[in-house]
């Protein structure tokens, strides 16, 4: 899926972006992404049910953060940037012992039932879970520090039961983790 390339005023400044237009989206989102050039690449999606005017309406309710993301991106490589597939290969056995011992430790605490863990090379998730339980773990997570690789081997965890951020959700992780949502904010900055 190709993205389109557009730009739009905000304040009496021109905003580049990239609209990206998916049918599985169920609400508009504003990401930033690492760029080719210096700085981050504005991303819109919008849900193909919605309308590209309303996409750019929230796009200036949040271009400040926008901006401030991108800006912020200049000068150094975020940690989830794709890497090498050599790297990846080198040091998934690390991280599948890494990820599958911490899911053992926490899951003690728990006592979920899970199907497979996979180590994966991705540039934007640090984690998932699928409706069937199985967990998946981006390598790099041995590249965090511990209370990081921590919360998101919790956090994927307790999606096997709350399979949502609902605040049952949310207070699960926080059984462990009692300053999970600080964690959350400071994986996002990167």
């Amino acid at each position: 899926m190709q993205n389109d390339k557009r730009t739009i005023e905000v304040d009496g400044r021109t905003l580049s972006y990239e609209l990206r237009r998916h049918p599985r989206a169920k609400r508009i989102s504003v990401s930033v992404r690492p760029g080719p050039d210096e700085g981050g690449r504005i991303v819109l999606t919008v849900p193909t049910r919605s309308s590209v005017r309303a996409g750019e309406a929230f796009l200036v309710r949040h271009a400040e953060w926008a901006v401030a993301q991108a800006g912020r991106l200049a000068g150094c490589e975020p940690l989830l940037a794709s890497s090498s597939g050599h790297e990846y290969r080198k040091r998934r056995a690390e991280a599948s012992a890494f990820v599958r011992s911490k899911v053992a430790d926490w899951n003690r605490h728990y006592g979920f039932r899970h199907g497979r863990i996979t180590i994966r090379n991705q540039s934007t998730r640090w984690g998932s879970c699928s409706a069937k339980g199985n967990l998946s773990f981006n390598w790099k997570l041995l590249l965090l520090p511990e209370h990081m690789a921590d919360y998101v081997v919790v956090h994927e965890l307790c999606h096997i039961a709350e399979f949502n951020h609902s605040a049952r959700f949310w207070n699960l992780v926080a059984k462990t983790i009692p300053d999970c949502r600080r964690i959350a904010r400071e994986l996002r900055k990167g």
